[in-house]
């Protein structure tokens, strides 16, 4: 589906936008703009390699004229000498631009990536969940790859065969009107088969873009939800699911080979019936003309340098239709624009859910279902359930990340999706999943902080209890590697935290990584301090010490309330899960 820049946002069923045509090489001819000298410099290169080339059929027609006319040896080896100069020369220039085209593009293809990256990065969480993550993955990294090839070989030989088959077919008319109109032969066949070859290409390109992505979702669903399928039984669904998708893509991929091969195999028939045509033409042109055996030589030999040229420029339309449905889905990102939700100063730190539900996409059951929850400002709200219960769903939902299908989420009586304090969002939300950023340890906490100054990175470290820092040798300009373990790296992140200073903040399992002693309990309790926060559990000690404890299944709320009073609960939900956890009998 292609997409208006001013109104881009997706598609009907949740993909990105995908550019269209005009968009797309329109975007690519302001990259390459910005290079015009490069660009000149290259043509004209190219120009004169392609025009030296033409001398090596030209001098190869003289050489059999002379033999046939008893020439010496000396003349045919200054023939000689020059066929081997033009081909050097010509080899030299090429290269020479072939090289200077690589370069260039390159260049517009880093700052395309840089674009996109940046795109992708500001989308909407909301527009990411719609689209599939693997939809935006598979932009950045296949369709990406796409595009670098035909940019690093493809478009480079394109170009050289473009130029190559107008200056010898030049060359060719020259020589003879007749023999050019004769080479024409070859011309309805190839036609024929290229755009056949395009109309069914091109569908077929894009459709296997989608269905590579849509296999790609499936395997990282099933990967992220691997305890949810496995607790369910569910693994032979997914299976199915991947494999049945996986076959989807295969068969396209066979359909596409198999329209390629018949594009080749018209593509053979057009070179054959064209040379047949020339060298019949060129025996009626020496009897009829005079033209020499050497002038339909240098002919034949022209017709035969257009295979190369002709058959690389319409065999690369194979690769050129990939990368065009690369560049139109890569496109397709910066044409989205970010919603545009309106930022709301907060009341208070306080949050309300009232009557929510919440389904991942229009057509698929309700995640989450008919979910009252008050946490006042201050107090402390602990998650508790079993894996794929909404536990997560619902701290994303608080956080703020996207909105309810039906319901509210009010954080200081604001939407939590429109939910500001102090010029940025009033809910920092911090996941299980931990992420060492390259560069020096400042700067991994300047990321929360860019104006934080030294000692207040200090602090913040210190109160997270992150001690091993000031063992580095260079401090905070120490430059991280991956060899900090997850539990500090998990330290490093709260201590962002503290640096932003939000009033409310949202840990969906942020201190797994401490292990089952709790090694990170003091760091979290340092973020807690005087804060409102949503805590999604996987241990008990966190439930024991919170104001308040909401207990979900299968995306309802079973209950709601303190520790002690849910412990009290005859036959409770959480009194049992207690009581497992901790080897005892419930109440």
């Amino acid at each position: 589906m292609t997409t208006d820049p001013g109104t881009a946002n997706g598609t009907a069923d949740g993909e990105l936008a995908v550019a269209g045509a005009r968009q797309s090489w329109g975007h690519v001819a302001v990259l390459l703009r910005r290079q015009w000298g490069t660009l000149v410099a290259t043509t004209a290169l190219l120009l004169v390699g392609s025009a030296s080339s033409l001398l090596t059929p030209f001098l190869l027609g003289r050489i059999v004229d002379a033999v046939l006319a008893g020439s010496g040896p000396g003349e045919i080896a200054v023939l000689a000498g020059l066929v081997a100069a033009a081909g050097i020369v010509s080899a030299l220039l090429l290269l020479w631009g072939g090289r200077l085209l690589v370069a260039c593009l390159q260049r517009a293809l880093a700052e395309l990536r840089e674009e996109v990256f940046a795109a992708a990065v500001r989308l909407d969480q909301g527009v990411v969940e719609d689209a599939g993550t693997s939809d935006v993955v598979s932009r950045v990294t296949g369709d990406v790859e796409a595009i670098t090839r035909s940019a690093s070989g493809v478009l480079p030989r394109v170009v050289q065969a473009g130029f190559v088959i107008l200056l010898t077919l030049a060359g060719l008319t020259a020589l003879d009107p007749w023999l050019a109109l004769a080479a024409l032969v070859a011309v309805p066949a190839e036609a024929f088969a290229t755009v056949r070859f395009l109309r069914r290409s091109r569908p077929l390109y894009r459709r296997l873009r989608r269905e590579e992505s849509a296999r790609g979702q499936a395997i990282i669903e099933g990967v992220r939800g691997a305890d949810t399928v496995i607790a369910g039984s569910s693994h032979t669904h997914h299976l199915a699911r991947i494999s049945l998708r996986s076959r989807i893509a295969v068969e396209t991929q066979r359909e596409a080979t198999r329209a390629r091969n018949r594009f080749n195999g018209g593509l053979n028939l057009g070179e054959f019936l064209g040379l047949a045509a020339v060298l019949a033409v060129g025996f009626w042109r020496i009897e009829n003309a005079g033209l020499t055996v050497g002038a339909v030589t240098a002919a034949a030999l022209f017709f035969h340098r257009l295979f190369a040229p002709v058959g690389a420029l319409l065999s690369s339309i194979d690769d050129l239709q990939r990368a065009a449905a690369g560049l139109g889905r890569l496109v397709g990102v910066l044409l989205v624009r970010p919603r545009r939700t309106a930022h709301t100063e907060i009341a208070d730190a306080g949050i309300r859910v009232r009557s929510l539900a919440y389904r991942y996409r229009p057509d698929a059951a309700d995640v989450l279902d008919d979910i009252t929850l008050e946490v006042p400002e201050g107090t402390t709200a602990v998650l508790v359930g079993a894996s794929g219960s909404g536990k997560s769903t619902l701290a994303q939902l608080i956080a703020g990340v996207f909105g309810p299908t039906s319901g509210e989420v009010l954080v200081g009586g604001v939407p939590a999706t429109q939910a500001w304090h102090d010029g940025r969002p009033a809910v920092q939300l911090v996941t299980q999943e931990t992420h060492l950023f390259a560069g020096t340890l400042a700067a991994n906490l300047r990321l929360a902080a860019p104006d934080a100054s030294d000692p207040e990175l200090w602090q913040a470290l210190d109160e997270v209890g992150a001690g091993w820092a000031r063992e580095l040798a260079d401090g905070l300009d120490t430059v991280l590697v991956n060899d900090l373990d997850d539990a500090r790296v998990q330290q490093l992140a709260l201590a962002r935290v503290l640096l932003l200073d939000p009033p409310v903040v949202v840990l969906d399992e942020a201190t797994a990584q401490g292990g089952a002693d709790g090694g990170l309990d003091a760091a979290v309790r340092a973020v807690l301090r005087t804060r409102t926060a949503v805590i999604v559990a996987h241990r008990f000690a966190q439930s024991e010490t919170a104001d308040r404890i909401v207990v979900l299944e299968r995306g309802r709320m079973l209950e709601n309330g303190t520790h002690a009073e849910l412990l009290r609960a005859e036959g409770g939900a959480y009194a049992r899960l207690h009581a497992a956890a901790h080897g005892t009998r419930p109440g």
